[in-house]
This record gives C-alpha cells, sequence and structure tokens, in this order.
C-alpha cells in the first residue's frame, strides 16, 4: 500500500517533476532529525516541542500528499496541545513506522 499519492503530490506542484523530486529529498534528510526530536520531546513531557515538531511533519507530509502519516502528525499534535500523555509514545511509534515506510516510498520515487 502507497504512503502517499503521488500524482496528487505531482499535481500540487504543477506537474513539475524536479520540483517533486527536491522536495521528496527534504523530506528523506528532515525526517530522521524530525522524528528524533519528537520522541525526546514527548519522552521529556515537553508539550510545545511535541506539537511544534508534530506539526512540522505533518506539514511536510501534506506537501507530498502523504495523508496517512500527515493525519497521524496531527493527532500527536492534538495530544500535545491537549497534554495527553497517554498514547502518546505508542502513536509516535506509529507515525515512525509510517514515515519510514513513505521515506522509502520517495527513495524509489526519486531514484526512477
Amino acid at each position: 500500500m502507497e504512503s502517499w499519492d503521488s500524482g496528487r503530490a505531482l499535481d500540487s506542484v504543477g506537474g513539475d517533476v524536479q520540483f517533486l523530486n527536491e522536495l521528496a529529498g527534504i523530506f528523506c534528510a528532515a525526517c530522521p532529525t524530525l522524528l528524533k526530536s519528537l520522541e525526546e520531546s514527548t519522552a521529556a513531557k515537553d508539550l510545545k516541542g511535541a506539537a511544534d515538531t508534530a506539526h512540522l511533519l505533518a506539514s511536510a507530509a501534506r506537501s507530498l500528499a502523504a495523508s496517512r502519516a500527515a493525519e497521524m502528525a496531527l493527532t500527536i499534535e492534538a495530544m500535545a496541545r491537549r497534554a495527553e500523555f497517554e498514547g502518546i509514545e505508542s502513536a509516535c511509534h506509529s507515525l515512525r513506522q509510517e514515515v519510514e515506510q513513505l521515506a522509502d516510498q520517495l527513495k524509489k520515487f526519486r531514484t526512477g
């Protein structure tokens, strides 16, 4: 199952494959750091840090038409903003798995 809608992502950048390729590269480069930051923030109960990082991940995923990852990140953001730590670590783990699957698919897209 695809983690992103490549056709929709391509439409969102006006059909510019090179630009979409660059966006995918930026996402793949930034996500390990963002995921680590999210996990560290939730472990430290840093609500603002967790919410802000989850928001960044959601925005990045949305830019690639990766709706599952975006929704998962938005759920984590909402949990952090409401100080709901019950289940947040599990949600972060699920998001990590989704983002890693997405990154693998984006790497395949980038290599043709």
